[in-house]
């Protein structure tokens, strides 16, 4: 039987970790994307009618007010159904924001107080009584990781977190945080696209496979500078990229991009954080996509010959 490349794909992203939907959609700047809470209302119903089941936001995702996010994407999840999603967030980063008036810089956050005051507050927001993926976002370079893998622990075993994971962290402190905890580093939530390749080569989905977890991979077309920039090397790219998309019966350069990164053996699962349902419907196909070896060579070399000497 043919695969249906329109149909969103179940992905275990550790053998002791959590099912998430194959596509991931990610709530970052869904407060410039939908002027009311029905319009995302609206927009979660139809991502669950879709096979999009797993929502992924941050305790820090707001503008123009960090840690604004949370609250309002609570409020259309109680709307639209909390049986129907996965909940991803993320704890760590402390931003200057008029919402936490004690930050006098941003910096980050990993002790035992921050990581549970930052869960009961997300699951406040959320109106939800178990999150089911934590994730420490971004490194903190003053983590004492017996005390936050203890934290952690302890929330799991208090039923208010359900599994953990990483965002962004090396492949060092991913191993020195992972020999503290009792859970399971489930995923790590990195970037990677054509325009960021250094995951292929800096170990990090290397790490991936060989401790047997699904990354999350957000920016998946390089934050919009794949689709904009006027860079003479970013537009042969985009070039590249649009005559891939031809060739596989895709939309356009960023449907090619995210047939880039699922065809990495790491099996990459895209977060999506566009509000239009035909960009969705694209990387929907593009995730089921396999590129040829060599259509996938072709936009490494266009990218960063260097890897190539």
């Amino acid at each position: 039987m043919s695969k249906d490349v329109n149909a969103v794909s179940r992905v275990r992203m550790h053998r002791n970790g959590p099912e998430l939907s194959g596509v991931i959609w990610g709530s970052m700047r869904m407060q410039s994307q939908f002027s009311s809470l029905g319009q995302l209302t609206e927009h979660l119903n139809w991502l669950h009618e879709q096979g999009i089941t797993t929502l992924d936001t941050a305790s820090v995702y707001g503008h123009p007010d960090p840690f604004s996010v949370e609250e309002e994407l609570g409020e259309a999840i109680a709307r639209a159904g909390r049986d129907k999603f996965e909940i991803v967030t993320k704890c760590g980063i402390q931003r200057i924001s008029r919402l936490r008036p004690e930050n006098r810089v941003r910096h980050f956050d990993f002790s035992a107080k921050e990581i549970r005051n930052s869960t009961e507050r997300s699951l406040r927001k959320l109106g939800i009584d178990e999150i089911d993926l934590m994730l420490l976002h971004r490194p903190d370079y003053l983590m004492d990781p017996d005390e936050t893998a203890g934290a952690l622990d302890a929330l799991i075993a208090e039923g208010k977190i359900r599994h953990v994971g990483v965002s962004n962290l090396s492949v060092s402190r991913i191993d020195l945080i992972a020999s503290r905890l009792k859970a399971p580093v489930t995923t790590n939530q990195i970037e990677f696209s054509p325009l960021h390749l250094d995951p292929i080569s800096d170990g990090t989905l290397d790490h991936a496979l060989r401790e047997g977890y699904k990354p999350m991979i957000w920016s998946p077309v390089g934050g919009g500078r794949l689709l904009k920039s006027d860079d003479e090397q970013i537009a042969a790219l985009r070039s590249l990229l649009a005559e891939t998309a031809q060739t596989y019966g895709l939309a356009g350069p960023a449907e090619a991009a995210i047939a880039f990164i699922a065809r990495h053996p790491a099996g990459g699962v895209p977060i999506v954080g566009s509000g239009k349902r035909d960009r969705i419907a694209g990387a929907i196909k593009a995730a089921n996509t396999e590129l040829d070896r060599q259509d996938w060579y072709a936009i490494v070399a266009k990218t960063n010959p260097s890897l190539f000497l």
